[in-house]
């Protein structure tokens, strides 16, 4: 996610934390070392943490700790790919934070994967949690993955057929996994032009796939990470979420989603903010999956709970 609002933090504090299989977790740290700390997830997957995204938060009275999940952003590793998990994430996260010696509870923050990925931490350690706060929420249900690739051509036909005539199937997810993992320049493009593209031009109302885009390491490598998360369900079990809900069903949580986004549709967070006793839903009535009235309203929203 992104803020429009404010410039760019530069953090206090910055490193590496060594995990398992090769991996090392960059991670940041922004605004009073003695304030409220908050842990934040980023998107994706294959995202990386953004500096702006601290901004929503008051730097005078937050520790606000960003942190690139594997093989995302400036975090180092020896295979791309291995034990590249959401629990394997959620278990970086509080290794992170016995690193940095945070103790008790603490708030937990996301935005669309990053949302699921605070739910799956808040469900693995709800002890930890104090409030979560989250935006754009992704859920990880097969229908939620399926809108992407599959539902989302109710809006979108143009560019769903257009992908499919391209893999001469409607399974376009194995066929651009398959090209995205090839060693040949032109099939990098292609699924850099087509897959690599659609999440983020859902919600334009003049979408249309660039005839040469730019191909960058770290394109291939988000993409990379994206499909190899969706081929494998993004490694939860169905509806794995608001099954353990009952978990976290206490803890204060704010909400805060586009109507019309059509990357994460809204009814990914009304159903997430029905399962919970104690959550705020603000629902912004603007388009796309990030937009500044977004982020304003995030903003706040927050500062309304700080």
């Amino acid at each position: 996610m992104f803020s429009f609002l404010h410039r760019t933090p530069k953090p206090y504090d910055t490193g590496w934390l060594p995990t398992d299989n090769g991996h090392e977790i960059y991670y940041q740290q922004f605004g009073h070392p003695k304030g409220t700390p908050v842990l934040l997830f980023h998107g994706g997957p294959g995202g990386c943490g953004r500096a702006k995204n601290a901004t929503h938060y008051d730097l005078k009275k937050w520790r606000v700790i960003l942190f690139d999940q594997r093989g995302c952003g400036q975090s180092r590793y020896t295979d791309l790919l291995r034990d590249n998990t959401a629990p394997a994430a959620v278990r970086d996260a509080m290794a992170l934070l016995t690193h940095l010696k945070i103790k008790g509870k603490i708030t937990v923050g996301g935005g669309s994967y990053g949302a699921g990925l605070a739910l799956l931490f808040a469900e693995t350690y709800p002890n930890r949690v104090k409030q979560l706060i989250l935006n754009s929420v992704f859920l990880m249900r097969r229908q939620d993955v399926e809108w992407v690739s599959h539902d989302s051509r109710l809006f979108y036909p143009d560019l769903i057929d257009e992908m499919r005539r391209q893999a001469g199937s409607t399974d376009i997810v194995s066929f651009y996994h398959r090209l995205i993992f090839s060693d040949k320049y032109l099939d990098l493009q292609q699924a850099q032009k087509y897959y690599g593209a659609y999440e983020h031009m859902l919600g334009q109302t003049e979408a249309a796939f660039d005839k040469t885009p730019a191909l960058t390491d770290a394109g291939i490598r988000f993409t990379r990470i994206y499909l190899h998360y969706e081929k494998n369900d993004f490694f939860v079990q169905e509806n794995q979420i608001l099954k353990n809900i009952a978990t976290i069903r206490d803890i204060p949580t704010l909400i805060v989603h586009n109507r019309l986004d059509f990357c994460c549709p809204v009814v990914q967070a009304y159903d997430l903010a029905q399962s919970l006793s104690h959550a705020k839903l603000v629902i912004v009535p603007d388009k796309g999956h990030s937009s500044p009235l977004l982020f304003t309203t995030l903003t706040r929203e927050i500062k309304k709970i700080s």
